[in-house]
């Protein structure tokens, strides 16, 4: 339940609203001075990054919460108005593409701010991007939600696709705006926590994207299992400064058996890879003294009612064609003992927001253009003795869908094959998935035809694959 306004706060909301009934502000202006950095009991933060998703469509249901989903119409390919709805128990949709998530189809959903091209994208007939699901299908969210913070003014910070918003979370900026495997030379959230002399450690599912940095970041990089984090911070203690990357397994695109969330993936193992952080998190000695940071790389082409702002960038990204607006809403959340309970957050932040407070928490100079990006420590309770408790949520265990193949290969099978995929996320396997051409009629449309539902879920799992492959050898390449 979202505990009610406090004088404080229902008179910053009255007078943003006098101001202008329309806009939300971005900032509780009355809200007291940030403490000393020493004196904010965090001395240990873990950032979990999973895969596009939006805020409407994950989390519009939140009490509170600026988030819209039952009610909608876009407009398809055909002309045709289509509503949202609720997708569950749906929760792979085999039978849809993958909604596009590319820099240029990003403009398209945005479409000069009227944030109405979600289905533009997409075949006619297939509205997965225009989906939702409820509390009830996310019941890590759904106790988040009851317990501890949601930020519902986040933005992830490119609108384009995961290769630069992933490099902007280590980076505060990019250095392309395709998923390319360029090795970058920008300065690192790494470098400047190694320089102040804290300690770092970087997990990843499958592929790591500190690959981009060669091996330069390799002694602090360790595989993510279910059991290996929990052994490690056990053994050694929490590092002042936790990723966990979570894109994949050895078999996500093809066969959609991963916890990242990205389709096809069942998002309630992605529910329960977060609960199981958790888990370990708060039954951890240093509990007391960790924040917890919940995000998503990018909206992955699902539909979010929130327009995103202009960002500063640098020259050397304007001269990529970066034009500065940040990437559609995404999942935030905050667990810890200086989160507030049951609250939702409103005040504007990015990736660079999660950066800046650890510079200001561990003395470093911010990363980037965007030095002036909402430190996330707004949105932290420091006027208040930090809570220690943190309870227990009902979330299944990891064992739920199937295989999800291209659906113009299986007769387009309207649900996953109920092949059993057993404890997530399973092990490295010896298998090299071929990079096949372009096979038109199937992941290239026949000229002149537009692409059915079918033919566009076949091709853009195909290229996901061969995204996530190009990095896999990348990291071979550099002994991840």
């Amino acid at each position: 339940m979202t505990p009610p306004l406090t004088r404080r706060e229902f008179l910053a909301a009255a007078a943003a609203t006098a101001a202008n009934p329309f806009v939300l502000s971005g900032c509780d202006s009355a809200r007291a001075p940030l403490p000393d950095p020493q004196d904010s009991e965090i001395d240990h933060v873990v950032v979990v990054m999973m895969e596009n998703r939006s805020f409407d469509h994950f989390l519009g249901w939140v009490p509170g919460a600026d988030g819209i989903q039952d009610g909608l119409t876009f407009i398809d390919r055909k002309g045709q108005a289509q509503s949202t709805r609720d997708l569950a128990p749906n929760f792979q949709s085999c039978d849809s593409a993958d909604p596009e998530h590319s820099f240029e189809a990003a403009r398209t959903h945005f479409n000069n701010g009227r944030m109405d091209g979600f289905l533009l994208t997409q075949a006619a007939g297939d509205q997965f991007p225009i989906g939702y699901y409820g509390a009830d299908s996310l019941p890590f969210y759904k106790g988040c939600a009851d317990h501890w913070t949601i930020c519902d003014r986040y933005f992830s910070g490119f609108m384009g696709p995961t290769t630069p918003n992933r490099i902007y979370m280590h980076a505060g900026q990019t250095d392309r705006i395709s998923n390319t495997v360029d090795l970058s030379t920008l300065p690192t959230v790494w470098d400047r926590m190694l320089a102040a002399g804290q300690t770092v450690a970087h997990y990843y599912t499958d592929v790591s994207y500190l690959t981009f940095w060669g091996d330069q970041y390799k002694a602090i990089s360790h595989k993510y299992t279910l059991d290996s984090f929990a052994d490690d911070i056990a053994r050694n203690g929490l590092a002042n400064l936790t990723y966990i990357d979570n894109v994949g397994n050895v078999l996500n695109a093809a066969l959609a058996l991963s916890m990242d969330d990205h389709p096809y993936a069942d998002i309630r193992n992605g529910q329960s890879f977060l609960n199981h952080i958790y888990e370990v998190l708060r039954a951890h000695p240093q509990w007391q003294r960790t924040l917890l940071i919940i995000n998503y790389d990018e909206w992955g082409g699902f539909y979010d009612h929130v327009t995103p702002p202009l960002a500063p960038i640098s020259e050397a990204e304007a001269a990529l064609g970066n034009d500065g607006r940040l990437g559609f809403r995404v999942p935030c959340v905050l667990i810890g003992p200086r989160a507030r309970r049951g609250y939702v957050e409103h005040t504007q932040f990015d990736p660079n927001s999660i950066l800046n407070f650890l510079a200001w928490r561990f003395g470093f100079e911010p990363l980037g253009a965007r030095a002036d990006s909402n430190n996330l420590a707004l949105a932290l309770d420091f006027d208040s003795p930090a809570r220690r408790d943190a309870p227990a949520f009902n979330v299944p265990d990891g064992r739920f869908g199937g295989v999800c193949l291209p659906t113009s290969l299986l007769g387009n099978s309207q649900s996953p094959l109920p092949l059993p995929i057993g404890q997530l996320p399973l092990p490295p396997l010896p298998i090299r998935l071929p990079q096949l051409p372009p096979i038109p009629g199937f992941d290239i449309p026949l000229p002149g035809l537009m692409p059915s539902a079918e033919e566009e879920a076949a091709r853009r799992q195909l290229y996901h694959d061969h995204d996530l492959n190009l990095i896999r050898a990348l990291g071979q390449r550099f002994g991840f």
